[in-house]
């Protein structure tokens, strides 16, 4: 006989999801060798084309993982169905294509890697290859947005976005370490990819995700498969930043 799950009340179903969310900040996803050497020091050209593209690889399928999710959703969920399609649209620009995240992410790993060269580098024209552990987040992940149990697709995305914020705030400081091959105003200009996700976009994000998953958890069976979606999608991450952090700190003198 099969045992019936403990439902759940929308308050108690959103203070769990809330506190799943929040436990990235002790997870080494986010606390991990890559961030402590992005921020400390200057990498050199071969080291920063690395990390332009594994992360690339790695951010660039964001919106295939947000249209997995959607298309999971009930057509009843009109709440979750909205936000998702709201972060799809912030991802993309706002309808300008100039404006889309993965073209302001080409153009900022390519002044750089121009700057750090001395000469013209297009980010496209860049060896392509990434590491074993980018290529099983990108591989994946994509089973896990696009699960079954589109509560397993929303648990992964609330990895990515409470992860997303902080990573970007981390990227964004190592940054800096770098500033000193443009003019002050030309380096932020170029920043614009971190801009945008450390201003308001990725903040509505966290929220958007926290109350599109709490929505969909009408028992512990539901939290639990949030959960699933939300520790695994975390451990590719980790799995990737340390791979990342070897691969250039093993030439870090």
């Amino acid at each position: 006989m099969t045992t019936a799950a403990t439902p759940l009340d929308a308050h108690t179903a959103e203070k769990h999801v809330l506190a799943l969310a929040e436990s990235v900040y002790r997870h080494p996803a986010l606390n991990n060798a890559f961030y402590d050497l992005w921020r400390s020091t200057e990498l050199s050209a071969e080291q920063v084309e690395t990390v332009a593209r594994n992360f690339y690889a790695q951010v660039s399928p964001t919106v295939n993982r947000l249209a997995l999710v959607f298309l999971r959703m009930s057509p009843d969920d009109v709440a979750a169905r909205s936000e998702t399609v709201e972060n799809i649209n912030d991802e993309m620009g706002n309808g300008d294509p100039a404006k889309a995240h993965t073209v302001l992410l080409k153009n900022f790993f390519s002044a750089l890697l121009s700057r750090i060269r001395g000469h013209e580098v297009d980010f496209d024209d860049i060896d392509p290859t990434v590491l074993p552990a980018t290529r099983r987040l990108v591989e994946q992940g994509a089973a896990l947005f696009g699960h079954e149990n589109v509560r397993v697709g929303c648990g992964a995305l609330l990895a990515q976005e409470w992860h997303a914020y902080a990573q970007l705030v981390h990227l964004y400081e190592g940054a800096r370490n770098y500033l000193h091959h443009f003019a002050l105003e030309e380096f932020h200009e170029h920043c614009e990819f971190f801009y945008i996700h450390i201003g308001t976009a990725e903040k509505e994000h966290k929220l958007h995700a926290v109350s599109s998953s709490a929505a969909l958890c009408r028992d512990e069976e539901d939290l639990a498969a949030l959960e699933h979606g939300f520790t695994s999608y975390l451990g590719l991450l980790a799995d990737f930043w340390q791979e990342l952090a070897d691969a250039v700190g093993a030439t870090t003198a």
